[in-house]
């Protein structure tokens, strides 16, 4: 996420969940860290009442607001996914994609329900969509790897 004034980039700690006022208030994150442009960390406190940016001090609330949408969106998906409901899955990962676009994870599970679904100029499309945003996304780069595996094994088989 960046910050709409300066464009510093904010990311979630590793293994925690940035979260201001989740839509289930199952969880309250403390930190996160910024990752800006000239690439010094900083700390990004919300332990009070709003986050504001430590470059230009503008306010972040709603910002971290619509990443925690998209989170709960995104989970919808794969709580869908899980029970088999793939066209239901894949409009929750939709309006994930819709909130937070360059997450690769949303675009990872993207390509997995439009495979699941036979679409798969879109699995291949959203997986290296996927790749573009983190290069080292073990779904897609499997995914990608193993689609290429199966059309060598049926151009093979038509020889």
């Amino acid at each position: 996420m960046k910050c709409p004034v300066c464009g510093a980039v904010y990311r979630p700690i590793k293994g925690s969940r940035v979260g201001i006022e989740q839509r289930n208030n199952d969880y309250k994150e403390e930190t996160a860290t910024i990752s800006a442009s000239s690439s010094s960390s900083l700390l990004l406190s919300t332990a009070s009442s709003s986050p504001t940016c430590r470059r230009c001090k503008v306010d972040l609330s709603d910002l971290f607001r619509l990443h925690d949408q998209a989170i709960w969106y995104h989970r919808q998906a794969l709580h869908l996914l899980s029970k088999g409901r793939y066209p239901e899955a894949a409009v929750h990962n939709n309006q994930a994609l819709a909130l937070y676009y360059s997450n690769a994870d949303f675009h990872a599970l993207a390509g997995k329900l439009s495979a699941l679904q036979g679409e798969w100029r879109e699995a291949i499309a959203s997986w290296q969509q996927a790749l573009k945003f983190d290069p080292q996304s073990a779904i897609a780069s499997d995914s990608l790897q193993t689609i290429k595996l199966m059309a060598t094994l049926t151009a093979n088989r038509k020889r």
